[in-house]
């Protein structure tokens, strides 16, 4: 039996433990998917939708224990709510406490963790992305071409961040200029535009996606280069570092507001892109989750730009911001076209590690508020591997995935990746990031070029680590993008030698 196949028999094994514990606990199996509607109601919620997605995989909540009676909460922690439902660190915790850590229990039973070393937690291994399902090595790079990189680009559609359809790449779309061109100064030119997407295939649509954008020009003769920012609202003021090194060296900057194509709520899993591809109805557990729809709003401003004259569309890059971050990676990973990403503090679903517990974990984020953001198949990976031994127990069943974030990187290789963290920005893991980058090197070697360069043994507060095809930087501070902006720029200059 190869080692796929091992691997599915223990994933569906685990599935029945899972839902065995459950009638045991409350007597009852997890929902079906003929208790809910048959097609989605206007009034679909966020709780509605996931739980419906649940019934399709045959999973439920486990049923656990009230918060503070949880044997399997980390020792040394005060909640600091009334609900009892959000803890922190309190002295002798971990060597930094009280570190104000956030400290949570997913709906599984499985509590954050800020102790051990990330990489080493749950007896992490990274998969070897040189080796084949079949066990077959990977030493060209045609093969990996050829095989392994479609076996990883598989696994990850399916298992974690969602397969896009067919019928998403047949929508059509135009483009309108919406607003003047604004000058400013004699610098740099603002345009917004919608790209308008044909809904005839789905008119009942309750709310037409549009992929929203807003151009700041610099002002200058030639083609120039375009850096495509996610998330942001066109209408809110724009970075001023990101705009500064951007219209500093002659390239274009671009905000691209993904919620107006699809709404970062998983009410709107029925409506908008993903509700328009399904006619309005469920998602399957193998469908595409709101990343990567953003993701495909990222080729459709491409397909633009390319028919732009002024535009240098070899250089068009992407960076994003913690979850628009992971949504960066994600679309390296889809678009071939893109010349280079900015990841910016990501996380898990990025650039941090799934397989192991250390913060920003795969249960927590698989929750209410964010479940939405990839495939429904994600949840065949939440609880613990031996259910029978306790909902909290270790090992989990994410270990058994066949993917992880460096699997991701690696399917933009031999394209540079830039990936940053900050030192006190624990929930997103910037030291597990950086095991990523060193971990998805192999495949960039099989090119030909070095992936990260890093001659110290961790990575160094504010250094700049940027000689390979990948970089990463851990500034010191917090959650935010802006530090490494100046940093991503000489990046930039270094691999496409555009100023």
């Amino acid at each position: 039996m190869n080692t796929s196949i091992r691997l599915l028999a223990s994933v569906l094994a685990c599935g029945s433990l899972l839902i065995s514990c459950n009638k045991q606990s409350n007597g009852t199996a997890p929902c079906q998917p003929s208790d809910f509607p048959s097609f989605p109601p206007e009034n679909v919620d966020h709780v509605m939708d996931m739980k419906q997605m649940w019934a399709q995989i045959g999973i439920d909540a486990a049923i656990l224990p009230p918060h503070v009676e949880d044997t399997c909460r980390p020792a040394l922690c005060r909640p600091t709510h009334p609900s009892m439902k959000f803890w922190t660190d309190e002295p002798g915790y971990a060597p930094s406490s009280p570190a104000n850590y956030m400290i949570k229990r997913s709906q599984w039973g499985e509590w954050t963790n800020f102790t051990e070393d990330p990489a080493r937690i749950g007896q992490y291994t990274p998969i070897d992305l040189l080796r084949c399902d079949d066990g077959h090595s990977i030493q060209l790079v045609k093969e990996w071409e050829r095989i392994r990189r479609k076996e990883v680009l598989k696994h990850c559609q399916e298992d974690v961040w969602g397969v896009v359809p067919e019928a998403a790449l047949k929508l059509q779309v135009t483009w309108q200029q919406t607003s003047d061109v604004i000058e400013h100064d004699g610098r740099f030119t603002m345009t917004d535009y919608n790209g308008i997407i044909d809904t005839s295939s789905y008119p009942a649509i309750r709310h037409a996606p549009v992929i929203r954008a807003r151009l700041y020009r610099p002002c200058v003769k030639g083609k120039i280069p375009v850096i495509i920012q996610l998330g942001q609202s066109t209408e809110a003021r724009p970075s001023d570092v990101a705009l500064y090194e951007c219209l500093s060296h002659n390239w274009g900057y671009m905000i691209f507001d993904c919620t107006a194509l699809q709404p970062d709520n998983g009410a709107y899993m029925t409506d908008y892109l993903i509700g328009l591809v399904n006619k309005g109805n469920w998602r399957k557990p193998q469908d595409w989750g709101a990343m990567a729809a953003w993701s495909w709003g990222v080729s459709r401003i491409i397909d633009f730009l390319e028919d732009d004259r002024t535009i240098d569309s070899r250089h068009i890059g992407v960076t994003g911001h913690s979850r628009y971050g992971k949504t960066a990676l994600l679309a390296m990973a889809h678009e071939p076209r893109l010349a280079i990403a900015y990841v910016s503090c990501s996380g898990v679903l990025g650039a941090a590690p799934m397989r192991t517990n250390w913060g920003e974990n795969m249960e927590v984020i698989l929750s209410e508020g964010s479940y939405h953001w990839v495939a429904g198949n994600a949840f065949k990976w939440v609880g613990a591997l031996n259910p029978e031994q306790g909902a909290g127990s270790q090992p989990r069943r994410r270990e058994l995935l066949t993917v992880d974030a460096h699997s991701l990187l690696a399917l933009a290789a031999p394209r540079p990746v830039f990936i940053s963290g900050g030192t006190d920005d624990s929930w997103a893991n910037p030291l597990g990031m950086y095991c990523t980058c060193r971990d998805a090197s192999p495949v960039y070697n099989l090119y030909g070029v070095p992936g990260l360069i890093m001659q110290d043994r961790s990575p160094i507060p504010d250094k700049a680590y940027i000689d390979g095809t990948i970089a990463y930087r851990l500034h010191t501070g917090g959650h935010n993008d802006q530090q490494d902006w100046p940093a991503f720029a000489a990046f930039v200059v270094r691999h496409f030698k555009i100023q």
